[in-house]
């Protein structure tokens, strides 16, 4: 269990001094806190994670101390202390700035030959403890003063604007002292120190916004991301009708970054390829990226830095609120990206498809070992299913209900800590509806619904089940679904097992066309089902409803209720679809059928021969070149349609890709095109041009040109060439720590490159353990390698390497998972296998 600290005191002020040596990579500090007790006693307690502790002195005196290292605490005796009592401690201590990408850490990159590095930060979820004593629980908000001793040659930036900054006389250092920051909890403590450049811009209200990166980059890939922040700060501004509260908001690009980006209050720290455009050669899928990773962290300064969850278990308040009003901020601020397309492509897309295992955690979990919090952080459940029910729930109760409950939840409650039900009560004041009855059914419970409709006439028969790949259906889940469907009901929400149902008229009703719902819907009857066809056929469907459809097949089929034929019957009627990311699921159901015939030579040459059969007309029309008319679906469609046509190893596609990448250096390929175009060349050109890439991939400033050639490289068909790759993913000069479960995913992706990888995996445990065990990705190894696995053999080697860590609770629930996802596997492929060959052998 976990040990929580504030029952006993209360944090009010930290007033903190560090001392950060760049060069031996360490640091020194002086803390003091002023704080409160809470209760009578003995003992105050302190989270301390590898600090050495050099002095404690609580209201003059100097009591003893020791560090229980397996709770991360340091205990501290004292004189009977009276409830309320103020207290003020002074602690020093000194650590070590380490490579973990947590607590205090160095960012490296070459300038000129020389190696430089920016010590940054990373606090969240209770990294504080790294660095200075603290109560470091989300709920003991206190305010704190910075101060930093660095090298006066760097830049030193902190959560607040600088009160005064002065030279120490006979040496190369300057202490820089902050203004004191709101009150907030000690994860969004941040500071980042080094060579720096930056792009200034200002909000309507004065807010001062700055984009940072190290100075290797050019200063112009800046301009974008400053441009947008000032954008989606006043767009926020004015849809919470509650004004971002500090006067600047810093952005900072750097190096080394285990996740896309931090929220940190006002001073915001991204991955590199989160925050920088290139301005000389753009792509429009990393304006986009940058968009929205920009909009999920300045929503989290109101979602998360103005009003925090109270504990870890509510961990979605911040982050399935982020992961819905990025896309509400994107698709205002560019409509013309139609960006709740992607929404569904991506979000909806993961959502459902993880949602499908017994073993998966519900949206809102208990957490009861401080190791399982950083198994929250779960893309698929707390950001992307969470942000799905949000949505939900607010296509149900409408926009202006939920942006009046959102303005209310804002008022009462900044600068404070909150649960669910501090939320439901303000929207269900707004909306006139049981919100919290509602929502709690979907938050507490794992599980993905089957929506089964059958109608005879006006008659419409409803009924639910968990859509589950690994036991039995527990019939006894219930949800409260919301029946968003094209015509009106005689009911709005499903709140029984079943239900009978009027509908307006006897025309066929569809439902969930919008992927807002977070259920699957499957039709009893062919009426309904050839209705859906024909209007997917002839996209009258609305585009997310298109992609909808076509991942609920693909669940219905992973789940023995239907087969993956049903789904290729449907694609084999698109050639004609023109939407970018319905061509993504598209996609998805041909991967799929690849995954489940792999290993049948007759059936990969069918496929290949579909898949040219079902892109040509379209590929053929839009060419090559891009044209000046084009919009972001056309441009994306271009590409989408090359990539499809060089899976399709049409051997005309692939010599015209190789002409072009012939025709410029690998860095000057157009942005669009360019992983493409390296990805053909690994697979189908000289093998000459590996080594070229490799030198590329370590030289370049360019953050989106190293994603480019990483995705290209793990392509090979030549398992030499991936054993070559292999021996760089322990070379940090070469492959980042942060880009390293990227290279595993993709060489485990890659069938001629998953024996190797899986070797390298078992081979190098101890050091992956090592180097990632603090690290959110930690559980992507596991979790990676059960995604690509599809026979029984696989499903041996999974189960005999990862079955003796089930005891280790940041690996446990994605082993117990990855087993069940490998089992659905096969027997998916035991169902459908041989339908899927002789499906394509007819086409």
């Amino acid at each position: 269990m976990i040990n929580r600290l504030l029952e006993t005191f209360v944090p009010k002020n930290y007033k903190i001094e560090l001392d950060i040596d760049e060069q031996r990579l360490e640091f020194t500090g002086n803390t003091q806190i002023t704080g409160i007790s809470k209760s009578s006693s003995n003992q105050i307690s302190l989270h301390s994670k590898d600090l050495s502790i050099t002095s404690v002195e609580i209201n003059g005196e100097h009591p003893e101390y020791h560090i229980d290292s397996k709770t991360e605490v340091l205990c501290i005796s004292l004189p009977q202390t009276k409830v309320n009592q103020n207290i003020i401690i002074n602690i020093s201590h000194a650590g070590k700035i380490t490579d973990d990408m947590a607590g205090i850490y160095p960012c490296y990159f070459e300038h000129n030959g020389i190696k430089k590095w920016i010590i940054a930060t990373q606090l969240e979820s209770h990294y504080a403890r790294q660095v200075f004593p603290c109560i470091d629980e989300p709920e003991a908000k206190a305010t704190f003063d910075l101060t930093l001793i660095t090298d006066k040659k760097h830049t030193a930036l902190s959560n607040m604007t600088v009160a005064s900054s002065q030279a120490i006389d006979d040496t190369n250092r300057i202490k820089t002292v902050f203004n004191t920051t709101p009150k907030m909890s000690t994860y969004l403590l941040a500071f980042v120190t080094g060579e720096m450049h930056s792009k200034e811009s200002r909000t309507k209200d004065g807010v001062v916004v700055t984009s940072w990166a190290s100075i290797i980059q050019p200063i112009e890939n800046l301009d974008y991301s400053v441009s947008e922040a000032v954008k989606t700060i006043e767009f926020f501004n004015k849809y919470f009708d509650t004004p971002y509260p500090l006067e600047k908001c810093d952005q900072v690009a750097l190096p080394d970054f285990d996740a896309a980006a931090m929220e940190n209050w006002g001073l915001i720290t991204y991955r590199e390829s989160a925050l920088l455009d290139d301005n000389t050669n753009p792509s429009i899928s990393s304006k986009q990226y940058i968009s929205i990773v920009i909009a999920h962290e300045l929503s989290h300064q109101w979602f998360g830095n103005l009003v925090t969850m109270k504990w870890w278990d509510d961990l979605w308040l911040n982050e399935s609120f982020a992961s819905l009003m990025e896309y509400i901020a994107v698709d205002a601020l560019h409509p013309e990206w139609q960006s709740w397309e992607e929404y569904t492509a991506a979000d909806v897309v993961a959502a459902s498809n993880r949602d499908v295992f017994s073993d998966v955690q519900p949206v809102r979990v208990d957490v009861n070992d401080p190791a399982e919090i950083s198994t929250l952080f779960d893309g698929a459940i707390v950001y992307a299913k969470g942000g799905r029910l949000l949505k939900m729930m607010r296509e149900y109760i409408g926009e202006d209900a939920f942006r009046a409950g959102l303005k209310s939840y804002f008022e009462k409650h900044a600068y404070k800590n909150t649960t669910r039900d501090d939320l439901w009560h303000e929207l269900e004041a707004s909306s006139n509806k049981p919100i919290g009855k509602i929502m709690n059914s979907w938050l507490e419970q794992s599980g993905l619904p089957i929506l089964q409709v059958s109608q005879n006439g006006t008659s419409i028969k409803l009924s639910q089940k968990r859509l589950l790949l690994d036991g039995d259906n527990n019939d006894t889940q219930i949800w409260q679904i919301p029946l968003l469907s094209n015509t009106t009901l005689s009911e709005d929400l499903l709140t029984e097992i079943s239900a009978n149902l009027k509908s307006e008229s006897d025309a066929a009703v569809l439902f969930n066309l919008s992927a807002s719902g977070h259920f699957v819907v499957e039709y009893e009857d062919t009426t309904q089902k050839h209705a859906l066809r024909d209007m997917l056929k002839n996209l009258d469907i609305n585009t997310s409803g298109r992609i909808n459809t076509l991942n609920d097949l693909i669940l219905l089929s992973r789940a023995g209720e239907d087969s993956l034929t049903s789904g290729l019957d449907l694609i084999s009627d698109c050639a004609n679809e023109t939407r970018d990311n319905v061509w993504s699921l598209i996609a998805s159901i041909i991967g799929h059928a690849r995954v489940l015939t792999e290993g049948d030579n007759e059936a990969e040459k069918n496929i290949n021969n579909f898949i040219y059969s079902l892109v040509e007309k379209q590929h053929q029309k839009l060419g090559w070149e891009p044209q000046e008319d084009d919009d972001t679906n056309t441009i994306q469609l271009r590409r989408s349609m090359t990539g499809l046509a060089l899976a399709s190893e049409n051997q005309t596609v692939i010599n015209e890709a190789l002409r072009r990448y012939s025709l410029a250096e690998p860095a000057d390929l157009p942005a669009d095109f360019r992983s493409l175009l390296i990805s053909a060349v690994v697979r189908f050109g000289n093998e000459s041009e590996i080594e070229k890439l490799i030198n590329l991939h370590k030289d370049t400033s360019s953050p989106d040109i190293r994603d480019d050639i990483a995705s290209a490289l793990t392509s090979t068909k030549n398992i030499k060439v991936g054993q070559k790759q292999l021996l760089l993913l322990k070379d940090k000069d070469q492959v980042r720590p942060q880009d390293l479960v990227r290279w595993y995913a993709y060489l485990l992706r890659n069938k001629y490159t998953r024996e190797i990888t899986w070797e390298w995996l078992k081979e190098n445990w101890d050091w992956i353990m090592e180097t990632f065990a603090s690290s959110k990705s930690y559980d992507y190894f596991p979790r990676y390698a059960a995604s690509f696995m599809n026979s029984k053999k696989w499903l041996e080697e999974y189960k005999n390497f990862f079955t003796p860590m089930l005891s280790n609770p940041s690996l446990q629930r994605t082993i117990k998972i990855g087993i069940k996802e490998i089992e659905a596997r096969i027997a998916w492929r035991t169902r459908d296998e041989q339908k899927i060959i002789n499906w394509f052998a007819k086409e």
